[in-house]
C-alpha cells in the first residue's frame, strides 16, 4: 500500500485521488479552452477520401486564400476536388448548401462569418434524409459557433485539418418565430444565441467600418452608447409553465454561451444537451453593470459555480415564449439584425447537425 494511503487512511486517500483527478481534468479543459483558438491542438491523421462541398463568402478577408489551402490539402492527399459555391448578398448560403446536399457530398464546409455558418447549418438542420457532416472555416468577427466548439479561429490550416479529419459532434439548433406588432411572423434557425433589447440595439447600431478594421471593438463602442437606459417588462413562459414577468434591459435565448475572449455568458446549457437557456439582464446603472460584469468574469476565469444576482437571471428548458407588454423590441439572431418583435417563441431541435471538431475537445 502506498505510504500516503497508510498515513491518510483508505477513505481519505480515495477522496484526495478523486480531487486530484478532477483538478487535472479541469486544468486540461481550461488549457483546451484557452489554447484552441490559436491552433495548439495536435494535427490529425488523414482520413478517407470523401466528396467535399464548400459554401464560402467571397467578401470575407482571407476567404479565397482559405479555399486555396483547402484545395491544396485535398490534392496532396489524393482526394477529389471540392465542389465550391459562393454566397451572394441576397443568398447567405442556404440555397447553395441545399444544392450541394442534393449533389450527395459527404462533408459540407461553411467558410465565412456567423451569417454564412448559420445559413449553411440551418439548411442541414431542416434537411430530411441523409445529412453530410458540417465543417467550419471561421472568417468572421464573432465566429461564435466555432468558438463554442473550440475550433481554432486564428489558424486557417488547423481549421482545414479539423474540417477534413475531425470527429463528429452533435449540435442542437433553436427554431424561433418572431411576431411583429402587425402580426407578421418571421422564422429563424440559430445555433448560438438570439436576443432582444440592449444586445440587439448594440448589434444593430454597430459601425460596419470600425467592425471591418477592429473587429469586436466595434461592439464595445456601440455598447457604451446604449449602456444607460430604462428597463422594459418581459413575460416569460418556459416549457408551458406559468408566465412570470421580469424587468429586463436584455433577454437572450442561448443554445450555448462562449463569446469572444472566452467569456461565458450562458452557464446552464451546452451545444448538445437538448436545452436552451433564457438569460434576463436588468442592470439600471453603472454599479449594477459592474456587478453583472464581475459575475460573468468570475465564471469565465475561475469556472466557478453560478451565483444568483438580481441583475441577471437564468432559466432553462426546451421551449420558451417571450412577450413584451411595452411594445416591440429590437431583435438579433446570432449577431445579425432581425425584425423587431413583441412576441418570440423558440424551441430546441436536438442533435440537428453533426459538426467536425478536434477529438481532444469531445
Amino acid at each position: 500500500m502506498p505510504l500516503y494511503r497508510k498515513i491518510l487512511g483508505v477513505s481519505a486517500a480515495a477522496a484526495l485521488t478523486a480531487s486530484v483527478t478532477r483538478a487535472r481534468k479541469n486544468a486540461r479543459r481550461r488549457a483546451i479552452e484557452l489554447g484552441a483558438p490559436f491552433g495548439v491542438l495536435p494535427s490529425l491523421p488523414t482520413g478517407e477520401a470523401q466528396r467535399v462541398g464548400v459554401v464560402y463568402n467571397p467578401s470575407k478577408p482571407g476567404a479565397a486564400a482559405a479555399i486555396e489551402i483547402l484545395e491544396r490539402t485535398l490534392a496532396a492527399n489524393g482526394h477529389p476536388q471540392a465542389l465550391v459555391r459562393t454566397t451572394r448578398v441576397d443568398e447567405p448560403g442556404s440555397e447553395a448548401a441545399r444544392e450541394l446536399i442534393a449533389e450527395g457530398v459527404d462533408l459540407l464546409i461553411a467558410a465565412g462569418g456567423d451569417g454564412t455558418v448559420r445559413a449553411v447549418a440551418a439548411a442541414l438542420a431542416h434537411h430530411e434524409g441523409r445529412k453530410p457532416r458540417l465543417s467550419i472555416l471561421p472568417m468572421g468577427t464573432g465566429n461564435l459557433l466555432a468558438r463554442n466548439l473550440y475550433i481554432p479561429v486564428s489558424d486557417v490550416a488547423a481549421c482545414v485539418d479539423i474540417a477534413l479529419n475531425g470527429a463528429g459532434q452533435s449540435v442542437d439548433a433553436i427554431e424561433m418565430t418572431t411576431t411583429s406588432t402587425t402580426g407578421e411572423e418571421t422564422e429563424h434557425t440559430f445555433f448560438v444565441m438570439s436576443g432582444a433589447g440592449f444586445d440587439a440595439l448594440v448589434m444593430n447600431d454597430t459601425n460596419e467600418e470600425i467592425k471591418a478594421k477592429f473587429g469586436w471593438v466595434a461592439y464595445v463602442q456601440s455598447g457604451m452608447k446604449h449602456m444607460l437606459g430604462r428597463s422594459h417588462p418581459v413575460r416569460i413562459s418556459v416549457d408551458g409553465g406559468e408566465p412570470r414577468t421580469l424587468p429586463m434591459r436584455s433577454v437572450l435565448i442561448a443554445n450555448c454561451g462562449r463569446l469572444q475572449g472566452g467569456i461565458r455568458l450562458a452557464d446552464m446549457t451546452d451545444v448538445n444537451d437538448g436545452n436552451l437557456e433564457v438569460i434576463v439582464a436588468s442592470p439600471r446603472d453603472l454599479v449594477e453593470w459592474g456587478l453583472l460584469m464581475a459575475k460573468v468574469t468570475r465564471r469565465t476565469i475561475l469556472g466557478s459555480p453560478r451565483i444568483e444576482l438580481p441583475v441577471i437571471r437564468h432559466l432553462v428548458g426546451s421551449e420558451v415564449v417571450l412577450e413584451f407588454p411595452d411594445g416591440a423590441q429590437p431583435v438579433e439572431v446570432d449577431g445579425d439584425p432581425a425584425p423587431s418583435a413583441y412576441r418570440i417563441s423558440a424551441r430546441v431541435l436536438p442533435a440537428a447537425v453533426e459538426v467536425a471538431v478536434h477529438p481532444e475537445v469531445l
